[in-house]
């Protein structure tokens, strides 16, 4: 859970006419099942690792382990499987902290992100705690599937429990609360709604995270003192359409609302009208509980709960309601061929429109605007660097892209900038993952010449998203880093990905002079590991074919094979699936023919 919101605002309630809103839910209606994961398998789950940045975000003591999830029979249920997660108090030389600190405990962590997501419905689980004592937080909730940072995001918390006895008492005199303040954990659960808000932001909650939760008058979380809600199931629901969210419990068939009426929706919480994806852990101690807070005892209680504690969940499912309730499954369609992040004249199979589906950010103010005119069309980016001593910048998806259409394919990018700055260009998924090549100064690499004048770059895909980044979900699909404190004014334009061909921009192929004669340079650098670039000049369009060749004269890649107009190119290759020897490229220009040999060194 992404909380933190000790300190969120109350935001909007006041718009709450619960008397509308009342007729509104008495003509809604419940309609077809469309979705229902009943936990046979988790195909559509991903396993978290880890205790994430700071206890995820809430000082958190477990770390989240894959072993602790699996799939189990409900016990007294004979043939009725559930989502089992089991916390245990353990340690371990791989069970730390974000800084390699030790911890105590550990846990199980699953989402759906980029393979199941909803966006409206009825939303019912059947869930089962353990005995929660003092330091268990179980949960059953949402995340909105935009790459924007929480809270902007939304978060729907359909479920947790653990709550602070300060906020079991604030309410115990409502909805089965005996008004004496002596409810345990395992007696109280609640929902909340998480979102950004303008107005919520303050010195106390710079986020500006704003949550229903906060306002007392309005939320109702349920009490139920004998029997408690903990060992037994307890169905959870979440009613959802563009207009508004009801947060309800079912115990003994009787159905409770977690709030005096509806949250609506407006356009400071439109986060609600995106699609969000599944969250189901079993977390320890953290600022939502009165246990202590990563790195800090004395911020709270020692956890007591019993161990190792058992969560279940039977099932969860989503019906039509008010006619309202899509499900996406896989996330988006794989981009193919070419994709285009910015860029006025190149055309691509599909692209981003900055301001609509995509943002540009410029980090921690590293940058303000230049005055480079663009390289081609209207629009171009143009920035200064502004003293702090590093920049970064990129191009933000607001919904993950799927580029694994495009994994054998390039990032091409135009670029002037001084060629004394070295800088690193990069992608990031939405699991956090990022990976970068570098530019070193002065130094011509994926085919860029750094003379300080327009030039183009073609990095490939293979080189650049590492071993980590998933490229089913992008979230930045171009980024920009400098670490050495250079002082400059640079500019880009004509970004996109492309897997129809390699070889620099036609236009900058026209900023060169065109070449007398047929020729292949010796690739730079040679020996290499894992990537060369290679460099060709041609005097006249032709169909051109750049290829690879190992010792024993079989062919291993093909880097170019396409019809190209006069120029100097420069392609580059990366032999990181291959072993240690010699190779040989060829390139084959009309009646033209060379061949040269270089060495890969491990």
């Amino acid at each position: 859970m992404r909380k933190t919101c000790n300190n969120c605002q109350k935001i909007g309630l006041i718009f709450i006419i619960l008397a509308l809103l009342a007729g509104d839910f008495a003509l809604a209606q419940i309609g077809d099942l469309i979705w229902e994961e009943n936990f046979d398998s988790l195909d559509n789950w991903n396993k978290s690792t880890g205790n994430g940045s700071w206890g995820w975000g809430n000082g958190e003591l477990q770390f989240y382990k894959e072993d602790n999830v699996q799939i189990s029979a409900i016990p007294g249920e004979p043939g009725n499987n559930a989502l089992h997660i089991t916390a245990r108090e353990e340690t371990g030389p791989d069970i730390v902290d974000q800084w390699g600190n030790p911890l105590n405990y550990t846990s199980g962590r699953i989402n759906t992100k980029a393979k199941v997501s909803v966006q409206y419905g009825l939303i019912e689980a059947r869930v089962r705690v353990p005995d929660l004592n003092l330091g268990g937080w179980p949960a059953v909730w949402l995340q909105g599937t935009s790459n924007v940072g929480w809270p902007k995001n939304g978060e729907l918390d359909m479920m947790e429990m653990g709550q602070s006895k300060s906020f079991r008492d604030l309410h115990d005199s409502h909805n089965g609360g005996n008004g004496q303040n002596n409810s345990t954990v395992n007696q109280v659960t609640g929902a909340n709604a998480i979102w950004f808000s303008q107005a919520a932001v303050n010195p106390d909650n710079p986020s500006g995270a704003a949550s229903i939760a906060w306002d007392a008058n309005y939320c109702r979380p349920y009490y139920s003192y004998d029997p408690p809600l903990n060992n037994r199931f307890v169905i959870y629901r979440m009613y959802w359409d563009d207009k508004s969210i009801r947060f309800t419990v079912i115990d003994n068939e009787i159905e409770h609302d977690l709030y005096t009426g509806a949250f609506p929706i407006s356009s400071d919480s439109d986060e609600f009208r995106q699609p969000f994806f599944f969250i189901t852990n079993l977390a320890i101690g953290g600022t939502f509980t009165d246990a202590c807070n990563l790195g800090d005892p004395g911020s709270g209680e020692p956890v007591s709960m019993p161990f190792p504690a058992d969560m279940y969940v039977d099932y969860i499912r989503v019906y039509e309601w008010n006619g309202k309730g899509e499900m996406t499954f896989g996330g988006q369609a794989p981009e193919s061929e070419s994709y285009g992040l910015f860029t006025d004249t190149t055309p691509t199979n599909s692209s981003l429109q900055v301001g609509q589906t995509a943002e540009i950010y410029v980090w921690e103010g590293t940058l303000t605007g230049g005055s480079i005119p663009p390289f081609e069309g209207e629009h171009g980016i143009s920035w200064k660097t502004t003293g702090k001593g590093w920049f970064g910048a990129g191009i933000m998806a607001n919904q993950p892209v799927d580029m694994s259409g495009l994994g054998d394919g390039y990032l091409k990018f135009m670029i002037k900038m001084p060629a004394h700055v070295t800088f690193q260009i990069g992608i990031n998924d939405t699991g956090g993952n990022e990976s970068y090549v570098d530019f070193p100064a002065n130094t011509t690499k994926f085919g860029l010449m750094r003379d300080g004048e327009w030039g183009q770059a073609s990095i490939p895909i293979r080189a650049i998203r590492g071993t980590k980044v998933d490229l089913r979900t992008i979230s930045y699909p171009f980024t920009i880093l400098e670490t050495n404190g250079a002082s400059c004014e640079f500019a880009l334009d004509d970004i996109y990905w492309d897997n129809r061909a390699t070889g620099v921009h036609e236009k900058y192929a026209e900023l060169n002079k065109t070449p007398e004669n047929f020729s292949l340079q010796q690739n730079f650098p040679n020996p290499f590991n894992p990537q060369t670039t290679i460099t060709y000049s041609l005097p006249r369009t032709t169909h051109v074919k750049l290829e690879v060749y190992d010792i024993n004269g079989k062919l291993v890649y093909t880097l170019v094979s396409e019809i190209q107009s006069a120029g100097t190119f420069a392609a580059e290759w990366d032999a990181q699936d291959l072993a240690s020897g010699i190779y040989f490229y060829k390139l084959t220009a009309g009646n033209f023919s060379h061949m040269r040999k270089m060495m890969l060194i491990r």
